[in-house]
């Protein structure tokens, strides 16, 4: 019976250890920089963070739009105001009204043809 000796190898008990240390390092990587990592949930907070305030924008934008159609309800409809306004937006003025243009140059005649 003959018996075989072997050199012993250093690299043989590393093997192990380098391959979790692979694995390792492979998770933590993805665990700070990966989609669902530490780095990913900061950007997350920032958008969350801006998102909110444009929200809060859009609100009170909404609001403010609101109170404006409640305004044009029947049950709330000023007629007066709603003329008014009608007129200064499309710049309409009946035949028996006398209209001041405050944007007129001052000194200057107007022709009344």
């Amino acid at each position: 019976m003959s018996t075989r000796q072997r050199k012993k190898s250093y690299l043989r008990p590393l093997l192990v250890p380098v391959i979790a240390l692979g694995f390792s390092g492979y998770f933590a990587w993805h665990g700070w920089h990966g989609s669902f990592g530490i780095e990913a949930r900061r950007q997350l907070a920032v958008e969350a963070g801006r998102l909110g305030e444009e929200l809060a924008r859009v609100k009170a934008e909404r609001r403010a739009v609101e109170r404006r159609v409640a305004l044009l309800r029947a049950s709330s409809l000023e007629s007066d105001m709603l003329d008014e306004r009608a007129r200064e937006i499309l710049g309409l003025a009946n035949s028996n009204e006398i209209a001041i243009v405050a944007s007129a140059p001052v000194g200057r005649s107007v022709n009344r043809n």
